[in-house]
């Protein structure tokens, strides 16, 4: 968060052309259920990374010991609470993933990532390019949360485990005084987050985040009442999905939200049909308010050919 801050990072969203003006009339994102990622798997991925830790004693047996020393037996409520929110995880969260995108003087930043374009949007790609300001507002507003992902293994994920572990070890006196239901309440959001924001060291090159909402997390408590559950049907699967209005909620410190503030420039990736693509974009986002539209959605020209 700090290095996005300084840096002014970007986000990118790869999606298809017809997706590209479902958000801009809609003027909404989609946050979908995490079975339908592209790792079909990412879930237990993580959950097996986690786990492993947890059980190795060199690893594991460092926070346990921290999380006893808080309040006797700690340990084993807050692994059966995280048992417990395995439903909760695999089945019923819903997340929309933006990837770093390259600073103005990149390669990256002219053409979008190659990769990428192969991987989404089909015969039509199309990338939103999106300022950051949103994406890390320390906002409670939508119960929604901006994760970033890290790619590991068990093995590799272990020295990030131990850094937890020994940031718990060295505040045990600051959560005694806090209470065990503060301190259960923190590694449970830790765990929860961790597991949903680990992924196969193959897809490094995504550079992804998360916008993660959980709405039967225990911690995070009933549904958002600002994200709107629909029954949809994409690409023939039907399936519920949760609706992010791209607005700002000022009184909750969620802002840069509305597409004329959240959007840089749309990139149109490899494809047949640059030129309708680019009037159709251009035509939808001045009717939404966006009046430099033609300024804000060019033309990648990669040739490439499915």
């Amino acid at each position: 968060m700090e290095d996005l801050r300084k840096n002014n990072t970007r986000f990118v969203h790869y999606t298809s052309a017809e997706n590209a003006l479902n958000i801009i009339d809609g003027k909404q994102v989609w946050l979908r259920n995490t079975n339908l990622m592209n790792d079909y798997r990412e879930v237990q991925h993580g959950d097996r990374c986690l786990i492993d830790s947890w059980n190795d004693d060199a690893v594991g047996g460092k926070l346990r010991s921290a999380l006893n020393q808080i309040s006797e037996g700690l340990s084993e409520r807050v692994l059966q609470r995280y048992i417990d929110g395995e439903r909760a995880r695999s089945l019923e969260t819903y997340m929309i993933a933006v990837s770093e995108h390259g600073n103005e003087s990149s390669r990256e930043d002219l053409y979008g990532r190659l990769s990428m374009w192969r991987a989404y949007g089909g015969n039509t790609n199309v990338a939103f390019v999106f300022k950051n300001d949103p994406f890390i507002s320390e906002s409670d507003a939508l119960n929604a949360y901006t994760s970033p992902v890290l790619y590991a293994d068990s093995v590799s994920f272990k020295p990030h485990f131990l850094q937890v572990a020994e940031m718990v070890e060295r505040n045990i006196g600051v959560l005694r005084i806090a209470g065990e239901d503060i301190a259960s309440h923190l590694m449970l959001s830790a765990m929860h987050f961790a597991s949903l924001s680990t992924k196969h060291p193959g897809f490094a090159e995504e550079r992804e985040w998360r916008v993660i909402y959980s709405p039967k997390f225990s911690l995070t408590g009933s549904r958002s009442s600002r994200l709107e559950s629909k029954i949809t049907s994409l690409g023939g699967v039907p399936q519920r999905i949760f609706a992010l209005k791209l607005e700002n909620i000022p009184e909750e410190g969620f802002l840069g939200a509305t597409l004329p503030e959240l959007l840089v420039e749309v990139i149109i990736g490899p494809t047949q049909f640059p030129w309708p693509i680019y009037d159709a974009l251009v035509d939808k986002l001045r009717n939404s308010g966006i009046a430099d539209a033609e300024d804000r959605v060019r033309v990648s020209n990669i040739p490439l050919r499915r």
